[in-house]
């Protein structure tokens, strides 16, 4: 019996870590690299268009608060066509 419940805790471990280690990885690669290259790109864009993805970048973030890393990544995929930047991280929004 003893047996059975070291072998169930480790399992409600390794399942616990499973789980929360997945999306903290998806909330780095959206919620920390995407912003940073919308702010690279908002100083050379005109004042419009750096206002409405400066916008879209507060959402995403807001959404990045919340948890919410698929509909972050798409305002900042928005934001990026707003300023005319495509970059590798299109890739990411799907994920």
């Amino acid at each position: 019996m003893r047996n059975f419940t070291v072998t169930l805790a480790g399992l409600v471990i390794a399942g616990t870590l499973a789980f929360s280690g997945a999306p903290a990885a998806a909330a780095d690669s959206r919620c920390e690299a995407m912003p940073q290259q919308i702010r690279s790109a908002l100083a050379g864009a005109d004042k419009a268009a750096a206002q409405n993805a400066a916008r879209r970048l507060r959402t995403g973030e807001a959404l990045c608060r919340a948890n919410n890393e698929r509909a972050a990544a798409r305002e900042f995929q928005v934001a990026l066509k707003l300023l005319g930047a495509t970059g590798a991280s299109g890739s990411l929004a799907g994920k």
